[in-house]
């Protein structure tokens, strides 16, 4: 797939109302705070319906009220638009002028966003690797989408009733263990295809031979007896303990946990392996490539990964890729300063 236009008003720093884009690779130069991430997150969010970092309540310019972002897309099949409206707390998705869910517009467009701050996701808090594979699973699957969100509620409601056991929580227990045993399953399937694709990635990059590992940690197979393993626990600080909201990613090199012993680079490595099996699922589920966008490749000091990159994007439909220059063959150049995107430096 294709982004065709990009419109947006009052999207953080950037002032130009409309863009057009065409195939292969777009390089967005300018200097450091010019604006090159938000144009790309701006083309994410309107691809996706999500960002990737940070509120939507901190996408609308200080002293506006709302704004939006709409994008143009060509698929295979067609031509689709959609329109994301922005205020603070708030964001309305349309696609093609109907009101849809996230994961519903998952079905219709896709992208991926590689960004320095990736590496987060080895370093970060449990929570960031969480979050990477349940937005990749519901955009994978829609059934995942509907099954997490209906467990999210129904953990919330089953640390209310810790809080002040009555009748009920039994009732939100079974539906609990239901709803969990479901998710994990879901995760634990699609991650064997997450494993292999970033394992083989790692290796490429890096020509190392210590395997990239990626599996689940705390993933149970019998929720019911964790549960009544952990009924002291839980009693006491009043919320669950245990369940998918509470698993983590363990990524390991040669066995040892990269989290707690790799090295920034390795670390940036694993995370660009992540994203890469990423766009490979994505791209089977749509039997297309998404867009890909590339946030600062100059950024990247270490030549193997760089290399990489500028490959991943030359091989890719479409890569929107930004810098403090230009990667070399790009098929069109735009510069930015201040928030305004010129054909011209």
């Amino acid at each position: 797939m294709l982004l065709r236009a990009l419109s947006q008003l009052n999207f953080r720093n950037l002032l130009t109302p409309r863009l057009t884009f065409g195939p292969g690779v777009t390089a967005v130069v300018g200097r450091n705070a010019a604006g090159k991430s938000n144009l790309l997150e701006a083309a994410y969010l309107g691809l996706t319906g999500e960002l990737p970092y940070g509120k939507i309540s901190e996408t609308v310019r200080l002293g506006e009220t709302e704004g939006y972002v709409s994008v143009s897309v060509e698929r295979d099949d067609g031509i689709v638009s959609t329109q994301i409206g922005l205020a603070p707390g708030k964001k309305l998705i349309r696609l093609d002028g109907q009101t849809v869910r996230t994961f519903e517009l998952a079905k219709a467009t896709a992208a991926v966003l590689i960004t320095p701050e990736d590496a987060d996701l080895v370093h970060g808090a449990p929570a960031l690797r969480r979050g990477y594979l349940d937005t990749l699973l519901s955009k994978l699957s829609p059934r995942y989408a509907l099954l997490h969100r209906e467990y999210t509620r129904v953990v919330d409601q089953r640390n209310a009733a810790l809080k002040h056991p009555d009748a009920a929580l039994k009732v939100w227990t079974e539906r609990f263990i239901e709803l969990g045993n479901a998710v994990g399953a879901l995760r634990s399937r699609a991650l064997v295809k997450v494993a292999e694709i970033a394992a083989d990635t790692y290796a490429e990059i890096s020509g190392d031979d210590k395997p990239l590992g990626v599996s689940l940690t705390g993933a149970h197979e019998n929720l019911a007896d964790a549960l009544s393993e952990s009924e002291f626990e839980e009693r006491a600080r009043g919320v669950t303990v245990v369940g998918p909201h509470r698993g983590d990613l363990l990524l390991t090199l040669g066995g040892h946990s990269v989290q707690t012993y790799g090295s920034r680079g390795e670390a940036r490595t694993t995370a660009l392996s992540l994203r890469v099996a990423e766009y490979s699922l994505l791209s089977e589920k749509h039997r297309e490539a998404p867009v890909l966008l590339l946030d600062d490749f100059t950024a990247e000091l270490d030549a193997g990964r760089r290399e990489f990159l500028l490959r991943l994007a030359a091989r890719a439909p479409q890569a929107i890729v930004s810098g403090t220059e230009a990667p070399p063959h790009a098929a069109a150049q735009l510069f930015i300063s201040g928030g305004q995107v010129r054909a011209e430096p």
